[in-house]
């Protein structure tokens, strides 16, 4: 027997979500813990370690289910805004979806007009699925002819017809096997291809994100270690150093620490070294850094080294 618990990041988004499928009208619903103790006890670590969600979905104590939605466009840097959410459902073999508009209108200031989704994030999420053999799947979330989100419950069609291919298989087999199932359904080939026709019918150089973006070079070990006066010695294996050049003043995570963990599992491999760059950054700032932060996870996570400004710092060291 189902016993179903929504952990929400507000009881808003909770509520509509209960609302998506009939399994789970009589769904138990509290808000995401924040206290890593509770945090763990609850089985919630795995989905949690890099950042908040917006639905996490258990059923008896087990994380069955993770959701990220939101009306804004990842366009330009910001696309790694949310990615590490999805990360860790794929990371713990956990169907996740992103429901958001591929396009949209932003309003205000001379900035104001159609967004556009930054395609690596496309890229690094099929790239992840066939890493960890998960679904993470993307659904656009609709938009009217002047690119502005619908906001009728018509827009939840599409994330409706998934949840009942979920669920069907669900009431049958559990969760062994719901992943798998997931990602190779005719449901996920169809949103791929979706991906592949905004590509082309919206983007005008769709062609540029089929190379790494300014902020980051692929560059031998060789060319790292003279650019910055070192002699570093990387395993044998390491040939490349994928340099990702953070142009933050302040350390802060939010799109930095996403991007890092979207530029590793798009370009790094196991022949190639992630290093961050902290520019104007001295490494005694870093060391003020909680251990237990997010921030601070998180660029550990995804780096095999920080050049600061007065120095550069190994993995083991950070």
């Amino acid at each position: 027997m189902s016993d179903f618990l929504i952990y929400c990041d507000d009881f808003q988004e909770g509520i509509w979500f209960q609302s998506l499928d009939e399994h789970l009208a009589d769904a138990e619903m509290e808000v995401i813990p924040s206290q890593r103790a509770q945090i763990e006890r609850l089985g919630l670590y795995d989905v949690l370690k890099y950042d908040r969600p917006d639905i996490i979905l258990q059923d008896n104590n087990e994380t069955i289910f993770v959701l990220e939605r939101t009306v804004e466009v990842p366009s330009g840097h910001n696309v790694g805004q949310r990615y590490g959410r999805l990360l860790a459902a794929a990371e713990a073999r956990i169907p996740a979806v992103y429901f958001g508009p591929y396009a949209a209108y932003k309003h205000g200031g001379n900035t104001a007009g159609p967004r556009y989704m930054n395609l690596r994030l496309f890229y690094a999420l099929r790239r992840v699925s066939e890493m960890y053999n998960t679904a993470v799947t993307t659904i656009n979330w609709p938009v009217d002819r002047q690119y502005e989100v619908l906001r009728t419950p018509e827009k939840d069609q599409r994330l409706k017809q998934y949840l009942k291919l979920f669920f069907d298989y669900y009431d049958k087999f559990g969760s062994n096997g719901l992943s798998e199932y997931m990602l190779q359904s005719d449901f996920q080939r169809q949103q791929y291809l979706e991906q592949d026709n905004f590509a082309e019918r919206e983007i005008r150089n769709p062609e540029q994100y089929d190379v790494p973006p300014e902020s980051l070079e692929i560059i031998p070990v060789s060319e790292f270690n003279r650019r910055y006066g070192l002699n570093v010695h990387f395993a044998n294996q390491i040939r490349r150093v994928v340099l990702y050049h953070v142009g933050m003043t302040n350390i802060r995570s939010d799109p930095y620490t996403g991007m890092a963990a979207l530029y590793t599992n798009l370009y790094g491999d196991e022949s190639s070294a992630v290093i961050l760059e902290f520019a104007n950054i001295e490494s005694a700032r870093w060391y003020q850094q909680n251990r237990l932060s997010k921030t601070y996870r998180m660029f550990k996570a995804f780096s095999d080294g920080i050049v600061f400004r007065d120095d550069f710092i190994t993995h083991e060291d950070l």
